[in-house]
């Protein structure tokens, strides 16, 4: 607006009375109360959204659980028919006492959905009952006559009745999975229309804002008040930025927490259940090697290769674990799981790897060694991926008030643009994890200019674990 304009004479002539003036300002007030009304009905939508995936997630669990508890019952008369050891009969019996219980719980978690999922789950009671007392009818025929046994459990029924149930499972979970579209669109269509009554609710405080200073403009006290209130409204809106970005940074340490949980129950599962049926299938395949008489040569090849395969799934298992949740890191330490992680990376990359590692280090929490694990195997990533070199140094160093660490390379070095870690989610993930622990993240050229640095410091504080303290009694009671 040019400065030599009147605010009243601007009014006349665009024919405003200005008692009409508060009419926009009603308006907006409506306006913003019945954007505040849907906004509360999209937030409860979403509550209703979450609350029936947080009900999907239950069932899935419990069908996980059941079929978990009937492959280790299975597993455990396989191995007693082949070892005749009472022990392998606990999941057996553990089975028998909790079916009926999961069964229940399946039908109450089913209770209040459509009635397509009565017939999977009848089936599911019908085969996990036929199931067990296979299982029960190998144990009987065992006790007879322990050939017997083999030959009921050789004629494939029990695997064919598993099969029939991973099928019927199955058929839950496709139930499931097709409610889940829906459930997504009804939630994306909440967020946008929060989003939306958000920008709608901005766009309205902006036009009031304009709104009162056209109309106090020509007085200076109304300026100064109108000023004061607008720094007021910056203020809070900066407030509300920042108190959004402590909301976002928390949720984010929350989810790789969680992420890092559930890597490590994904890690322990695979180790139990894969790695026991491993285990079983060896046993049998040992044990069938040993029963057929055969010495013709393509069939010792046979009998070779899946002994190999075995061994390569297990090997397999294990890489997996270890990448989803190091069994150094909880067994050995950090140091020791650093120092396997470089060894790992160099030699499968080719680099030539220099370690500086303390030979003691304090007791750091689970949260922290993970956190600090994670960061030193993100920037071995980025070394192998983007560096380009041929050395990768590793030093960590403690004091009596922080840990460094420090992963320097020889490589082409980073580009100055992203040594902010804009752009790049692996930096900003590294960055995230530090700054969670209280510390500091720091990347950099080399030393000699050449290669990038890499440097992490942490607080002790904020990363050792707490002490536990043990009472001694003099004389122990009687």
């Amino acid at each position: 607006m040019h400065a030599g304009w009147d605010t009243g004479a601007l009014l006349e002539m665009l024919g405003f009375d200005r008692r009409y003036v508060l009419i926009p300002i009603l308006l907006s007030i409506v306006l913003l109360v019945s954007a505040f009304v849907m906004d509360l009905d999209a937030q409860r939508r979403l509550a209703a959204s979450t609350q029936r995936v947080q009900a999907q997630l239950e069932r899935a669990a419990l069908l996980n659980n059941l079929m978990q508890m009937l492959v280790e019952a299975e597993s455990g008369q396989r191995g007693y028919l082949l070892t005749s050891d009472p022990s392998f009969l606990v999941p057996y019996r553990s089975a028998l006492a909790q079916r009926e219980q999961a069964l229940a719980d399946l039908q109450r978690v089913y209770a209040s959905e459509d009635p397509e999922f009565a017939d999977p789950l009848q089936s599911i009671e019908q085969l996990s009952a036929d199931e067990l007392n296979q299982l029960e009818i190998g144990l009987k025929l065992k006790q007879k006559a322990g050939n017997a046994a083999v030959e009921f459990t050789r004629t494939g029924i029990g695997r064919s009745t598993m099969m029939r149930l991973r099928e019927a499972v199955m058929t839950m979970r496709n139930l499931e999975q097709a409610t889940l579209p829906a459930l997504i669109d009804a939630q994306h269509r909440d967020l946008l229309l929060t989003r939306g009554i958000t920008a709608a609710g901005l766009l309205l405080n902006v036009m009031l804002v304009l709104l009162a200073g056209l109309l106090v403009s020509r007085q200076i006290r109304r300026r100064l008040v109108d000023a004061q209130r607008v720094l007021e409204e910056r203020n809070a809106l900066e407030s509300l930025v920042d108190a959004r970005t402590a909301d976002l940074s928390a949720l984010s340490s929350h989810l790789q927490v969680v992420t890092e949980q559930e890597k490590g129950a994904l890690a322990r599962e695979l180790h139990d259940e894969l790695g026991s049926l491993l285990v079983a299938a060896k046993m049998d395949v040992t044990w069938l090697r040993r029963q057929v008489k055969m010495e013709d040569e393509d069939c010792r090849i046979r009998w070779q290769r899946i002994l190999a395969a075995l061994d390569s799934g297990v090997d397999l298992k294990r890489r997996v674990v270890e990448q989803l949740r190091p069994t150094l890191l909880d067994n050995m330490g950090l140091l020791t799981a650093l120092r396997w992680q470089l060894q790992e990376s160099c030699g499968r990359a080719g680099l030539r790897c220099i370690e500086h590692l303390p030979e003691s280090e304090p007791q750091l929490s689970s949260a922290a060694a993970i956190a600090i694990f994670r960061v030193a195997q993100e920037a071995m990533t980025n070394v192998i991926k983007h560096a380009k070199a041929t050395e990768v140094e590793l030093a960590v160093v403690f004091d009596s008030q922080q840990l460094t660490l420090t992963l320097t390379d020889n490589g082409v070095g980073v580009a100055p643009g992203r040594l902010k870690a804009s752009g790049s989610h692996g930096l900003l993930g590294m960055r995230h994890r530090v700054q969670a622990l209280g510390g500091s993240w720091s990347l950099a050229p080399g030393a000699t200019g050449q290669g990038t640095e890499v440097r992490v410091q942490i607080p002790l504080s904020r990363i050792q674990a707490p002490v536990v303290v043990e009472l001694m009694l003099d004389d122990p009671p009687s």
